[in-house]
């Protein structure tokens, strides 16, 4: 086992291999459904196989992978890289003109081309050729609906592109109970060749509005650079579009692009989210105490993951957890683990604290750095800290004249960094400003609740670990913590229904996105069920453990089992 970059690679290095054994599988089941004869089974086969084997399709899917492969490493980098944090529309309007979404845009117009190019070349189309050879006169004329298919093409990738990545979010969706790689690919199938020939019909629409305004353009282009003409009606007449039926055949092989492109996205998540079994102790590969700090989304994840099945199904690893180190005798293993778990979980905690305390209906600032301007400093000059003993160390300490100097001095800056932070935010309070320029407080609550798919795991692992601890852990060293996993689930569990409230938020940041609700619903629902998974397993000795007031007046509704 590597560290995180190894891991990734290893994984995505495998999703695209399976991708391309789903993309060659789906167009040698294309093949075989196109060339179907039942009356004569023989020719059918061997016409199926030849076709399979020919070096046009072998080409095609080269190109189809090279893309693909390409495609899949910059698409796996939203997953090693923190979500970035776009709370104004003039930050999310910047974000799309980035070197990526660029490089994306290339490859999700070439994917879109050379997909349909494959799949039309299997259906023995003559669409793969700008040119075919004049009815009327000798030479060649420009074959239209070739043009017409080939720019429909990029356009379908191009639109998959701003649907899928830019107006929408590109996050992992990990399964709350993982199947088998096979099992999964089976479900997915159906839905994916379901929704695909459903989802294509619209962009299919906008392309033949756009040819019947500007379709004379790109034809004359091409008319040009071949000096071929065209005899045939032209396809920017709306009756000559319908006559033809081409867009019915945009419409077919937009549906086998969306198929393709869908079901890649379904094999990455289903690859990419494979539980993984990470170490407790080891010096050379990377442990389940590492994988929790983490700070990139992806290793994060796996590390929550493993945390959660480890807490629930692994005993032997919960027994390494309850052990003492040797020698010293202290508990390294669930101090590490305890640590970064809290970590995780309170850092979740204060930012719906922050947006439950903003009173701000315009929204609020980030948390790291909502006191930057306006925050003075709390600590003493350097190397002075009022002590006798420690002046001796420190002979600058003596300089009360530079001290008082260096004093007024910062006085000042923060004076002028505090009205220059008002005069920017009356500035972004004018309307037109703040339309681009504010922060959006629902963009920024929905931001919180992408990442509550660990916090959810780390809550479940906590529970089940101090649940178990109660026969297996004969130490005892997960009891002495109990007050602060149930004080950081207590406080998780209060901010989370502040957001339920009718009247503690203003109605800016009231969700409106399905995804976001989901996520708020399901958090709330673990953090109860970890609570009443402890409560429950020490209810007998609930009341010698050193609560707070406040914890213990709101563990007693767990404790009759009257908690929604």
């Amino acid at each position: 086992m590597g560290d995180k970059n190894e891991i990734f690679s290893e994984r995505l290095v495998k999703a695209v291999i399976w991708d391309i054994a789903l993309q060659t599988f789906l167009a040698t089941l294309l093949v075989f459904i196109i060339q179907i004869d039942v009356i004569h089974p023989l020719s059918w086969i061997t016409s199926t196989l030849e076709d399979i084997i020919s070096w046009k399709m072998l080409l095609n899917v080269i190109l189809l992978g090279l893309v693909s492969f390409f495609q899949a490493y910059i698409y796996g980098k939203y997953y090693t890289s923190p979500v970035p944090k776009y709370f104004t529309r003039f930050s999310m309007f910047l974000n799309i003109f980035t070197t990526q979404n660029l490089v994306f845009t290339l490859l999700y117009a070439l994917n879109g081309y050379f997909t349909l190019i494959l799949y039309s070349s299997l259906a023995k189309s003559n669409f793969n050729v700008l040119k075919k050879m004049c009815e009327d006169s000798d030479g060649q004329c420009l074959n239209e609906q070739s043009l017409f298919l080939q720019l429909g093409g990029m356009w379908i990738g191009l639109f998959y592109f701003l649907s899928a990545h830019i107006f929408n979010k590109t996050v992992l969706t990990f399964p709350h109970i993982y199947q088998d790689k096979f099992q999964q690919m089976k479900l997915i199938i159906a839905n994916v060749v379901a929704t695909g020939f459903q989802r294509s019909m619209k962009p299919v629409g906008y392309f033949c509005m756009f040819y019947y305004f500007w379709g004379n353009k790109p034809r004359s282009v091409v008319s040009d650079v071949y000096s071929i003409y065209l005899e045939d009606p032209p396809l920017d007449n709306i009756i000559n579009m319908l006559g033809s039926g081409i867009w019915i055949g945009l419409w077919f092989y937009a549906s086998l692009f969306f198929i393709s492109v869908n079901a890649m996205r379904a094999v990455f998540n289903i690859v990419l989210t494979e539980p993984m079994v990470f170490s407790i102790e080891s010096d050379k590969s990377l442990t389940l105490c590492s994988a929790l700090a983490q700070k990139s989304q992806f290793s994060g994840f796996l590390g929550a993951q493993d945390f959660r099945i480890l807490a629930m199904t692994d005993h032997s690893r919960r027994l390494q957890i309850f052990t003492l180190s040797q020698p010293g005798g202290h508990p390294r293993n669930w101090n590490g683990l305890l640590e970064n778990s809290l970590i995780i979980i309170k850092e979740f905690s204060n930012q719906l604290e922050a947006i439950n305390s903003d009173s701000n209906v315009n929204g609020i600032k980030d948390v790291s750095k909502r006191n930057l301007f306006n925050e003075s400093p709390k600590s003493s000059p350097i190397g002075y800290s009022g002590s006798l003993r420690n002046m001796a160390s420190y002979p600058q300490a003596l300089d009360i004249k530079n001290i008082q100097e260096n004093k007024e001095e910062n006085t000042f800056v923060i004076a002028i960094k505090k009205e220059l932070n008002n005069f920017v935010q009356r500035l972004c309070q004018k309307p037109g400003i703040h339309y681009f320029f504010g922060e959006l407080t629902d963009t920024k609550l929905k931001f919180i609740l992408l990442q509550a798919q660990p916090v959810m795991w780390i809550c479940e692992g906590l529970a089940h670990i101090v649940a178990y601890s109660l026969k297996e852990d004969k130490y005892g060293v997960v009891q002495n913590d109990l007050p602060i996993i149930l004080s950081a689930l207590i406080n998780l569990k209060q901010n989370l229904e502040k957001l339920s409230k009718p009247g503690l938020i203003p109605r800016k940041q009231i969700l409106n996105d399905s995804f976001a609700i989901r996520s708020k619903t399901a958090i709330l629902s673990v953090v109860k069920r970890s609570i009443y998974k402890i409560v429950i397993t020490f209810s007998k000795y609930i009341h010698e453990i050193p609560l707070d007031p406040d914890v213990q007046l709101a563990i007693q509704p767990f404790l009759v089992c009257k908690e929604p």
